[in-house]
């Protein structure tokens, strides 16, 4: 089929979703403002003339792209009433213009150039880009038949709650149109839509009505494989940016947002978390009061530790509910003084603490096992106040035998220094780990747990404190706010004990992928696993690989993000991985990628890693 030589673009957006002072064709994305990266897909394509319609700050993007771009010519038409109507009204003033074989391009769509080509392979005088369906996207989907032919366009006024959109396709608003389905009935019907007063419509009734007629088949070209994303708001422009970014500068990305990888095409063995809870059940219980936990102040502190009380079968004057570890963390910063953190763990807790404050007690590379004599003598030689150890350990994934635990615990005490353990993961260790049963026993023992981690619920954000020194219990909680800990969370709380079972079910289940996934990566050559007793695994690589370049090359080849060491405090950090358990699919995967990018190594791999 001819390709065609002319273009409409729709560049009059405001983009009031994106808060811009600049008009929405304009907005960069991946370095490059998307009218742009239109134009020159445009001109590649054989494109000779584009016509804009312009309407917010019109005269900006007049100068931006000027009268002419790549070889190509081109107009302007100035919408008078962009603020009020929409697209349908913006193509009606370029209607004359629909005189010849058309792409109609919508301006907030970023896409490859590609993507015309593929337009242009098919055939037909009405053709339109679409792509599989995703939770993310919104507006008019259509259904295909087996031959490509669309079968209905649905406008969102036309989506109703029995429409399974799973089976749909997006429109990508990127079109070719023939001239002659353009003469005889796209812009009669755009004109008399228009006429009939459709001043705030979507052209996209036209084609659906070309659709039911049946007279000029539409055909839907899948798109699925290549770039695009239409932008409307900050969410759509972060996922733009990612989607158009390179390797290294999406992965830069990631790392700054710190969670939310969800939205991403990407299998994430870099957070940690149970898959496998919470269950369905209970997720719908909460979608049940959805309204009221949004609506509705949660209640307070001492309620709250009622309810936890019930879920870890403590006293509720030994609890402090927090948002997350993370803001028990932060407090612990301000009341435990000098502390000595025992390294590697968490990074969290040598952030929150002046490097004045921190004496690292480190445990001995390669092994990373803990001597209880040897930290309590060097604890009681730096002059700490308290010890922070974290168990299992983050990132070796090795728990502390519990009696060494216990054997710490009294040798601090004998020199008065508070011993803080931080259990996040104890529930992935075999049962019987945890010190929470002999709080009273241990004089100076306070645990903290990140509930996030080991329910699945990182978007709740819970966490809590335990200690039998009511007096610090004081102290932590009148560090908080009245209301720190949302209504969702609250109605979790209440929820949980009903699901105890399920939970340890779903712990177990973690526990047998967990030790399948650690025999398949000691598969690889010249790669070290720790046993491992979390939800997950750390490895050293072999002696020269780079665990950053391996993080790059992972992401980079086969979209899976992973996590590097090099930000602990351990020698040779760069050496080490920490990969969180998924699915026994998943994690085959990651395993076989991994092995992919270890053999590309331009050195021979070493056999042995001490």
């Amino acid at each position: 089929m001819n390709r065609p030589t002319k273009a409409v673009v729709l560049a009059a957006g405001l983009g009031r979703r994106l808060g811009l002072d600049t008009a929405k064709p304009l907005l960069t994305v991946a370095g490059k403002p998307i009218l742009i990266r239109t134009l020159e897909n445009l001109a590649a394509a054989g494109v000779r003339e584009a016509v804009l319609v312009v309407g917010y700050l019109a005269d900006e993007v007049r100068t931006t792209v000027g009268e002419s771009f790549a070889g190509m010519d081109v107009s302007y038409i100035e919408s008078d009433a962009f603020r009020t109507t929409n697209n349908a009204y913006s193509l009606w003033l370029a209607h004359k213009h629909l005189d010849q074989d058309v792409y109609l391009v919508e301006g907030d769509v970023v896409f490859d150039g590609e993507l015309l080509g593929a337009l242009v392979g098919a055939e037909g005088d009405v053709v339109t880009a679409v792509a599989p369906f995703r939770p993310t996207m919104n507006g008019t989907v259509v259904t295909l038949g087996e031959d490509g032919t669309v079968e209905e366009m649905l406008l969102p006024a036309r989506q109703g709650p029995e429409l399974d959109l799973a089976t749909t396709f997006k429109t990508v608003n990127v079109h070719l149109l023939r001239e002659r389905y353009l003469r005889e009935e796209f812009v009669p019907a755009l004109e008399a839509l228009i006429a009939d007063g459709g001043h705030g419509a979507y052209y996209e009734l036209v084609i659906a009505d070309t659709v039911t007629a049946g007279r000029f088949p539409v055909r839907g070209v899948d798109c699925g494989a290549l770039r695009w994303y239409e932008v409307d708001d900050l969410t759509d422009h972060g996922a733009a940016e990612y989607l158009f970014s390179a390797s290294d500068d999406r992965l830069t990305m990631l790392e700054n947002l710190h969670g939310g990888y969800w939205r991403y095409d990407l299998i994430d063995h870099r957070l940690l978390y149970n898959l496998y809870f919470p269950p369905t059940e209970l997720v719908d219980e909460l979608a049940r009061d959805f309204r009221d936990a949004l609506v509705h102040y949660p209640m307070g502190h001492q309620a709250l530790q009622r309810l936890l009380g019930a879920v870890v079968r403590q006293p509720s004057e030994r609890l402090v509910v927090a948002n997350g570890a993370s803001e028990l963390i932060k407090i612990l910063g301000g009341l435990l003084g000098r502390v000595g953190l025992v390294v590697p763990g968490f990074n969290e807790y040598e952030a929150v603490f002046d490097e004045a404050d921190i004496h690292r007690i480190h445990l001995p590379a390669p092994a990373f096992t803990m001597d209880a004599a040897l930290v309590a003598e060097e604890a009681r030689r730096a002059g700490v106040a308290a010890v922070i150890i974290t168990s299992p350990n983050n990132p070796t994934s090795m728990a502390v035998p519990r009696a060494d635990l216990v054997d710490l615990a009294h040798r601090l005490a004998d020199h008065d220094i508070r011993l803080v353990v931080d259990e996040s993961f104890v529930d992935f260790c075999a049962p019987g780990h945890s010190l929470e049963p002999d709080l009273a026993e241990l004089t100076g023992l306070t645990v903290v747990k990140s509930m996030s981690k080991v329910y699945g619920i990182g978007g709740l954000r819970l966490g809590y404190l335990l200690s039998a020194d009511l007096a610090f219990v004081a102290a932590v909680r009148a560090a908080l706010p009245i209301w720190n800990v949302n209504g969702f969370a609250e109605c979790f709380l209440r929820l949980l004990p009903r699901y105890r079972d399920a939970f340890t079910a779903s712990c177990a289940r973690v526990r047998d992928d967990r030790d399948a996934m650690a025999a398949l990566l000691a598969g690889l050559p010249g790669v070290e696993v720790y046993p491992p007793d979390a939800n997950y695994v750390m490895v050293r690589l072999p002696e020269g690989a780079s665990a950053l370049d391996v993080v790059r090359r992972t992401f980079a080849d086969h979209g899976i993000l992973i996590k590097d060491c090099g930000g602990k405090s351990m020698p040779d950090g760069d050496r080490y991985l920490r990969l969180s358990c998924r699915t026994p699919d998943e994690n085959a995967a990651l395993t076989a990628a991994l092995a992919a990018v270890l053999a590309q190594r331009p050195a021979p791999m070493a056999t042995g890693a001490p």
